[in-house]
């Protein structure tokens, strides 16, 4: 037995001290626990049955908050990976689009399947997120803002065997935070409705170019641009200030050791702005390769960062790399076109959205590098 943390209090315990909850309701005999859906902690934790009714349980609960916790949560090592962009960011679409790549182009390739974790998970998904883009082709509205669920997935890699060696499967468990762009207006509400920002294993920072000043100017009149938002810096500026807040690290001269991507989204929006030749105007090759692609990513990291210092200067860059050991530039399009005044999606050709998330990957050593 050993201890857990709790992907929504983040409060650190011993697995024996975890709680369950009956889920038996059957029509002849319902658990009378199902009224209240108060959760319990049984007599034998190796063989957990409810004391109300005498049925064996599984789901497990955390007694600090109640929130049902991933079945392999003393197994498999944890990853929790934290989505946040300030609000009309692309957030949304970008969440819908990475999940849905990940089960399917990066699974073939990577070997590997991406299962949700408990009904929640499930059900979120695909109604807030799956269904509205990809049935109904319409733009994913922005989740509520306030206190949010994260996503919770495990990612299986099936690792193929050899000489003398079975084949086996390793298994990280994925959660994601993903809660509302109104979130990040204030120090406060983010000190409130993003604490796990210290806790996680990699941070992917959405940024619209479509927010900033430059970039507004030459675009003017050519494209409908978005109502103006919170400031791109001030959005990395509150997220450093919470990290050190959270992680009761006061001292400032200290770079954080989170990695952290700084993706920008929506770049078919200013494809009039980027060399032809550029590489942000093609997909990147790490799925067709099967592997994280130094190569490719150089290229990219190195564009973006040049297409960001000429659009926002250097404060931008400098504010990352003066704060964080590890961080990498990105340029991306959930969508691949800007949607109609009904936010309805006529051209749907997603392009470079695993790429955050599978430099975050190869950062832990979880997929190969080449």
């Amino acid at each position: 037995m050993g201890k857990y943390i709790c992907p929504k209090c983040f409060a650190e315990q011993d697995i024996r001290d975890v709680e369950y909850k009956c889920t038996n309701t059957s029509r002849t005999h319902p658990c009378p626990r199902q009224k209240s859906g108060e959760s319990f902690r049984p007599k034998d934790p190796k063989h957990p049955v409810c004391d109300a009714c005498g049925q064996p349980v599984t789901v497990r609960v955390c007694p600090k908050c109640g929130f049902e916790l991933p079945m392999n949560i003393d197994t498999a090592d944890s990853y929790p990976i934290a989505i946040i962009g300030a609000k009309e960011s692309g957030k949304s679409n970008y969440v819908a689009v990475l999940i849905n790549e990940l089960k399917n182009a990066v699974g073939r390739s990577f070997s590997c399947s991406l299962m949700a974790c408990g009904d929640k998970t499930i059900s979120r998904y695909r109604t807030d997120f799956y269904n509205p883009l990809y049935r109904n082709k319409t733009c994913v509205r922005g989740s509520d803002a306030g206190d949010v669920d994260p996503l919770i997935y495990n990612l299986i890699f099936q690792r193929k065997g050899g000489l003398f060696h079975k084949a086996v499967n390793d298994v990280i468990s994925l959660t994601f935070y993903d809660t509302a762009g109104e979130n990040l207006n204030s120090q406060d509400s983010m000190m409130t409705f993003n604490k796990y920002l210290a806790h996680t294993s990699g941070i992917i920072l959405l940024l619209d170019p479509l927010q900033l000043p430059e970039v507004r100017t030459q675009l003017n009149g050519r494209i409908r641009l978005p109502d103006e938002n919170t400031d791109v810096t001030e959005v990395l500026s509150r997220t450093i200030e919470v990290i050190h807040q959270q992680s009761h690290n006061s001292n400032m001269a200290k770079k954080i050791d989170i990695p952290i991507a700084i993706a920008f989204t929506k770049i078919d929006a200013v494809q009039s702005l980027i060399d032809p030749s550029s590489c942000l105007n093609n997909d990147s090759t790490h799925v067709k390769l099967g592997y994280f692609d130094k190569v490719d990513f150089g290229a990219e990291n190195d564009e973006m960062q040049s297409l960001v210092d000429s659009w926002a200067g250097q404060e931008l860059y400098q504010l990352v790399s003066t704060n964080f050991e590890h961080f990498g530039f990105f340029g991306l399009s959930a969508l691949g076109s800007n949607p109609d005044i009904n936010n309805m999606i006529s051209k749907f050709r997603p392009f470079r959205v695993t790429d955050p998330f599978l430099w975050l990957l190869a950062q832990h050593n979880i997929i190969r590098t080449k």
